[in-house]
């Protein structure tokens, strides 16, 4: 392995930077992702997808076209391609990464290997986007009621603006299905991406309210 390494000149060293620990993150994301979905109770995960926390509070109910609309409001999560997420970014790097290693070393000149890498991670990082837009798209239907994501830990997707100003999305598991749902705050400071977050309430029809966990 070291003489492997020693082999390699700056450029290649470059993309095996990039290629390894982006690799590592993307296998630890699969399985986290894996045993996540294999659970249903107890389980926080620090990524994109977490499991169900404990207890659903009551809360006052809505009505059923209100409850039927829920699946159409949110099933705008497939509207839009959203390319630069954690998963995306990730999947950039270690293609990319790989893809411009390999090129180098068969011998491709090295602006094309670059331009090749920079392709390649692109085209991983739109599959990625269409992935996870597809697998979203199927979680919705009719009978998705936001009501019972009051009380789950989920992580946030798209930063969270302070003080209900703007609207950000958080990523929980909702009635067994991958869910991404806008959100709200009542704290003074934005929750960014990534961070765990306890939904304790619900804004109007299809938005949660949540709070940093913790």
């Amino acid at each position: 392995m070291l003489a492997w390494w020693e082999s390699l000149d700056a450029l290649e060293r470059g993309f095996a930077f990039v290629a390894f620990p982006a690799t590592a993150l993307l296998l630890i994301q699969m399985v986290l992702t894996l045993i996540g979905l294999g659970h249903d109770a107890d389980a926080d995960l620090d990524l994109t997808i977490d499991i169900d926390g404990d207890g659903v509070p009551d809360i006052p109910d809505i009505s059923a076209a209100d409850a039927a609309s829920i699946g159409d409001h949110d099933a705008g999560v497939g509207a839009g391609l959203q390319l630069f997420s954690l998963r995306g970014i990730i999947a950039l790097f270690a293609v990319g990464g790989w893809v411009g290693l390999a090129f180098l070393r068969s011998g491709t000149d090295r602006g094309l290997a670059v331009l090749l890498a920079v392709a390649a991670g692109a085209l991983a990082m739109v599959l990625t986007a269409l992935i996870l837009k597809s697998f979203l798209r199927l979680q919705y239907n009719g009978t998705l009621d936001v009501r019972n994501a009051v009380g789950l830990c989920g992580t946030v997707y798209l930063t969270i603006p302070p003080a209900r100003s703007e609207t950000g999305k958080v990523t929980l598991l909702l009635q067994e299905r991958l869910t991404q749902i806008d959100a709200v705050t009542d704290c003074e400071t934005p929750i960014k991406t990534g961070a765990e977050v306890v939904v304790v309430g619900v804004s109007g029809k299809t938005t949660l309210i949540v709070q940093p966990k913790g």
